[in-house]
C-alpha cells in the first residue's frame, strides 16, 4: 500500500484501540505527515500492489427511503389489485353467501380475483421485510435501554412473523374466505400489525424520540395519526364481519372490506414512514478493499 494509506490506516487502527496516549501519537504523527505532505514537493509514489494502480470505486445506498419505496410499493400495488379486481370481476369478488346486498370486495376476493399480481407484490415484500426485521433488531439493540430491550426484540420478531405470514398468503392466494388457512392468517396479520404499530410507537416515542428535533417529531406525529387510525379501524373491522357472518346484516360484509383494506395499507404505510426516519443515515456500502458493510455516517 501507499505510504499515505499505511497512516490513516494505522491512525484508525490507534483509535480502535481506545488508549488516548496512543492515539494522540498518532494524530500528531498524521499532522505532521500532512504538513511535510503539503510544504515539500510533491514526489510520485510507487504503487506496492494491484489495488494500488485500480480505479477506486464505491458505492453507497441509502436504507431509508429503499425501505420506506418499498413498503410504499406494497400498499400501492394492493390498491392497484382492488381496482383492477372491481373493473375486471365486480361480480365475483362482490359475491358472497349472504343474499344481502354487498357492493365492496375483500381482501381475500381482491387477491384470489388478482392472484398472479399478489403473488408478485408478496414475494417481493418477502427480502425487504426481512432485511427490516434485522435492522429493527440491531437498531433496537443500541438505542434502547438494557430495561426494554427486550421489547424491542420482540417488536422485531413479529416483523418477521408478519412477513412470514404474508408469504404463506402468496403461497395459497386462492383460499376461500371461509377457510382455516385463511382465518389464521387474517389473525395473524392483525395480531401482528397491533404489536408492531403499538410496540414500535411506544418505544420511539418514550425511549428514543423524547426530546429529539424536528424530523423525529415529525416522524412521531405520522406514527401516531397511523396507529389510531389502525386501532379505531380494527374493531369495525371484527364487528362488521361478525355482524356478516351471523345475522347476514345488509351491507356488512362491504363496510369489512373497506376496513381491511385501510387496515393493511396503515401497517404497510408505517413501515414506510418508520424505515424512512429510523434508517435515513444507514447507507449500504460498497468499497473495494472493504466489500459490502454498513455506514451511519
Amino acid at each position: 500500500m501507499s505510504v499515505k494509506l499505511f497512516q490513516l490506516d494505522f491512525y484508525r487502527l490507534c483509535v480502535e484501540t481506545e488508549n488516548l496516549q496512543i492515539t494522540q501519537f498518532a494524530s500528531h504523527f498524521a499532522f505532521d505527515s500532512f504538513i511535510y505532505d503539503n510544504a515539500m514537493p510533491q514526489i510520485l509514489e510507487l504503487p506496492t500492489s494491484v489495488k494500488d494502480v485500480q480505479t477506486k470505486s464505491r458505492v453507497r445506498i441509502r436504507m431509508g427511503p429503499l425501505l420506506a419505496a418499498a413498503h410504499a410499493f406494497s400498499a400501492i400495488s394492493i390498491m392497484f389489485y382492488l381496482l383492477m379486481a372491481i373493473l375486471t370481476d365486480y361480480e365475483g369478488t362482490a359475491h358472497t353467501k349472504c343474499t344481502r346486498l354487498n357492493v365492496f370486495p375483500s381482501l381475500s376476493a381482491v387477491a384470489k380475483s388478482q392472484y398472479i399480481g399478489w403473488r408478485v407484490t408478496c414475494g417481493t415484500t418477502l427480502p425487504f421485510g426481512l432485511l427490516t426485521g434485522w435492522l429493527y433488531f440491531r437498531y433496537y439493540r443500541r438505542t434502547l435501554p438494557r430495561q426494554v430491550r427486550s421489547f424491542g426484540y420482540l417488536v422485531a420478531l413479529f416483523i418477521f412473523l408478519m412477513v412470514i405470514t404474508i408469504s404463506l398468503w402468496a403461497i395459497y392466494p386462492k383460499i376461500d374466505g371461509d377457510s382455516t388457512l385463511h382465518r389464521a392468517i387474517a389473525v395473524s396479520l392483525f395480531v401482528c400489525g397491533a404489536i408492531l404499530m403499538a410496540g414500535s410507537f411506544v418505544c420511539h416515542k418514550y425511549y428514543i424520540c423524547d426530546g429529539k428535533e424536528s424530523p423525529e417529531q415529525l416522524g412521531d406525529r405520522l406514527r401516531r395519526k397511523l396507529v389510531v387510525t389502525y386501532f379505531a379501524t380494527v374493531p369495525v373491522t371484527w364487528l362488521c364481519y361478525f355482524l356478516h357472518e351471523e345475522f347476514c346484516f345488509p351491507f356488512a360484509y362491504s363496510v369489512f372490506g373497506i376496513s381491511e383494506f385501510v387496515n393493511i395499507c396503515t401497517v404497510y404505510l408505517f413501515m414506510s414512514f418508520s424505515n424512512y426516519f429510523d434508517f435515513y443515515n444507514v447507507h449500504i456500502c460498497h468499497d473495494q478493499r472493504l466489500g459490502f458493510f454498513l455506514s451511519e455516517f
